[in-house]
């Protein structure tokens, strides 16, 4: 935290990230009053001897930034440094990072990879006609809005080079997404943010990246080492047509990739439409979610048939707390929740934050019991939050046993589960259809009833 009220015109509103060479905050501008995004450099971090080049760089790429106005750029809006000092504004996004929902390990279709890739590529082919190179494309610099849009954001950090970089005790650029004359030192331009898109569509298509390792041997794998095709790793959802794609993008010399990024989308677009679109394409996608976890759900479970109207209240809920994937989790977990409580519980697990989660849980839980119009939802509602007539204690030890499974869900659940006095294992059978299949039996067994 910092003790910083003012940089500029700008009022400080709170710390929103720290890194390696200063902090990021929410600023508020007075004329016109509107949120901004304040990212920092702390010039006595940078050292006596290379402050100067570093800031007089970055200067130079803030000014460049705040030509780019295209919708999937963020807006920069103004440069400024005092002795202590250098920042940038720019647009306070209301949107989450591509990294954090890839780390949820979910796969997406075809379509909405392609719209992803075709929107990322259009940004950067936009600036590079400009005469900006990004040089650090990567999924957390590129923002989902809440509409389903994307923007691509820190144009104006132009990677020094690695020397100034060593001394000044940062790694300027991220070692999985470097393209190999980065790595080596070499002069870059257009085709070097090429190859990081081919990174950032290869982890889409299989959730890896084509290179990983330590930061020393991912440069040498990036350098040397051919990467597995994107079909090997995800056979259901990658059509063959793409490898071609990908491995032209990834091309170890620049001169062998595609030369703009328009003629990448393109090339992409192509390869999708031939390896399967429509309704094929949401088909493969819908595989290949279905093929990550290898237990089936039990023989016997059904899961209900959902309202529309209840599925959107949902949605409508967490599309402010995971963007445009909302529509999607929501499907998913449809298709393995038991009953409405269990589906909340499904998709708070995608809310990152504890303080979030909770807010989610309890709005939530109050859509799905106001969302049962029809007689057979209202029924539903009826039974799974009526009144529980399990001992107190016991529904604290099963709150327990369930929540290292579903978190602060847990003890919720195990109140509105009803259950009689007389039969606690068909309570927690009750219980477990709450789970991911492939927990099911684990709880079960611990708590001393054998699925």
């Amino acid at each position: 935290m910092t003790d910083l009220q003012q940089l500029g015109k700008y009022k400080i509103v709170e710390v929103i990230g720290e890194g390696a060479l200063g902090t990021v905050y929410k600023g508020m501008d007075p004329a016109p009053e509107r949120p901004v995004a304040l990212k920092t450099f702390r010039k006595e971090r940078l050292g006596r001897d290379l402050s100067g080049q570093i800031v007089a760089r970055f200067k130079n790429q803030v000014l460049a930034a705040g030509r780019l106005a295209h919708p999937g750029i963020v807006d920069t809006y103004d440069y400024g440094e005092d002795d202590r000092i250098a920042y940038v504004a720019t647009e306070y996004l209301q949107g989450r990072g591509l990294s954090e929902f890839l780390a949820l390990r979910l796969r997406l279709g075809l379509d909405d990879i392609l719209s992803i890739m075709t929107q990322l590529l259009e940004a950067l082919d936009f600036a590079h006609e400009n005469g900006v190179i990004h040089q650090d494309v990567k999924p957390a610099n590129i923002i989902m809005m809440l509409s389903g849009r994307l923007k691509v954001s820190d144009f104006w950090i132009e990677r020094l080079d690695s020397s100034l970089a060593q001394q000044a005790g940062t790694l300027m650029g991220t070692p999985a997404y470097m393209s190999p004359e980065q790595y080596s030192g070499l002069k870059v331009d257009r085709r070097s943010d090429i190859f990081s898109c081919g990174v950032v569509l290869y982890e889409l298509l299989t959730g890896s990246k084509p290179f990983e390792g330590s930061e020393r041997t991912v440069g040498y794998r990036i350098c040397n080492e051919a990467h597995r095709n994107a079909s090997e790793l995800n056979p259901a959802g990658v059509p063959p047509t793409i490898d071609a794609v990908i491995s032209r993008a990834l091309a170890k010399k620049a001169e062998e990739r595609y030369p703009t990024a328009r003629e990448f989308s393109g090339a992409l677009a192509s390869s999708f439409k031939s390896g399967g679109e429509g309704p094929a394409s949401a088909e493969a996608g819908d595989q290949a979610t279905r093929a990550m976890p290898k237990e089936r759900p039990d023989a016997g479970f059904r899961p209900p048939v959902w309202e529309a109207e209840q599925l959107r209240a949902l949605e409508e809920l967490l599309v402010f707390q995971v963007g445009p994937l909302a529509k999607m989790l929501i499907k998913q977990s449809a298709r393995t929740a038991a009953d409405g409580p269990a589906l909340v519980g499904l998709l708070a697990k995608y809310i990152p934050t504890e303080a979030k989660k909770r807010e989610f849980i309890a709005a939530a839980l109050d859509k799905v019991a106001a969302s049962a119009r029809s007689e057979a939802a209202a029924q539903q509602a009826t039974v799974h939050l009526s009144k529980n007539l399990i001992d107190p204690g016991e529904i604290d030890k099963a709150a327990s046993r369930l929540a290292p499974y579903l978190g602060p869900i847990a003890r919720v659940l195990a109140k509105k589960t009803p259950g009689r006095t007389s039969d606690l294992k068909a309570y927690y059978r009750h219980l477990a259809e709450n789970l991911d299949p492939k927990d099911r039996a684990r709880f079960l067994k611990d708590a001393g009833y054998e699925p």
